[in-house]
């Protein structure tokens, strides 16, 4: 009920894009099904298209796209003309006024997963509530080993969630990628990795679709690449949620200092939390209770 509203508000003062993308998040239906759905009304969309107009890249303005708009709001459960009308009005300013409070747009913390994510036919963000996220991060630098175990719990918010999309950005100079080395609670779907944009995008599918209201938990492991020391760890958040967690092992050598850091937003300053306490086996802890939107990371000294 919440997205409707909202929805409805937006179909009163636009702008287009960000009724647009409420639009599309409500119905619970992915870019590429919207795309083949508008194909068997007899016009042709594109996935790309499409995210182009909800990120507000472009508008349809030509007679064949104003038709396609027009299935669109058909197929979307929009009154009609209510998108057509808000074309030409004012671009939206501040934070993109579709997203609930406190919600970053994922292209502004991965700006670069477009194209991995079109490929994918990636669902539209905020489809899965996340109640918790565990990282768990173990490094050897004498046997330059290095794994990420993440556990990730999450509730669906919309009718017959399928699937979810994790991201992990590559940081290697030498161009090495990480290895995805284990899936539990869930089955391995597509992975793709570019190493243009730096992105590394997995999939991961679920054994039935989840009702709204229903809960599922999705373990994986990745085997991180080695090619110089590794002295940071960070994991990016879009919209505020539940519980995190980061768990370090150090084995082997051990750094002389680690310390917490926080970003708010996408692009704001890192501002130090404090030093985490190293124990004698070589393990230390950092948890959220109540994660906001932006970055949670930490930094380390060999």
């Amino acid at each position: 009920m919440g997205a409707r509203r909202e929805l409805a508000r937006l179909l009163r003062s636009g702008p287009f894009e960000a009724a647009l993308d409420v639009a599309i998040a409500a119905s619970g239906l992915s870019l590429r099904e919207l795309s083949e759905r508008l194909e068997v009304a007899g016009v042709s969309v594109s996935p790309t298209a499409l995210s182009y107009w909800r990120r507000g890249r472009s508008r349809p303005e030509r007679g064949a796209s104003l038709v396609a708009l027009g299935k669109l709001e058909e197929i979307l459960g929009v009154p009609e003309c209510g998108l057509v009308a808000l074309l030409g009005g004012r671009r939206p300013r501040g934070r993109w006024l579709g997203h609930p409070p406190g919600t970053l747009d994922r292209w502004k913390l991965w700006p670069s997963t477009e194209a991995l994510l079109t490929e994918l036919d990636a669902p539209p963000d905020g489809r899965l509530a996340y109640l918790s996220t565990n990282d768990v991060l173990v490094v050897d630098e004498d046997k330059e080993i290095r794994r990420q175990r993440v556990r990730l719990v999450a509730e669906a918010a919309v009718e017959d969630v399928d699937r979810c999309v994790v991201y992990h950005e590559l940081e290697d100079p030498e161009d090495l990628v990480p290895e995805l080395v284990g899936v539990a609670f869930g089955r391995r779907g597509r992975v793709r990795c570019d190493l243009t944009t730096r992105q590394f995008v997995a999939e991961f599918l679920f054994d039935r679709p989840l009702r709204v209201g229903e809960h599922t938990v999705v373990d994986y492991e990745l085997r991180l690449p080695v090619s110089q020391p590794l002295d940071h760890f960070y994991r990016h958040f879009t919209r505020p949620g539940g519980l995190y967690t980061l768990q370090l092992r150090f084995l082997g050598r051990q750094p002389a200092w680690i310390r917490r850091y926080e970003r708010t937003g996408a692009d704001g300053p890192d501002r130090l939390v404090g030093d985490l306490w190293l124990g004698g086996s070589g393990t230390t802890s950092l948890v959220v209770p109540q994660v906001r939107s932006g970055t949670v990371g930490v930094r380390w000294l060999w």
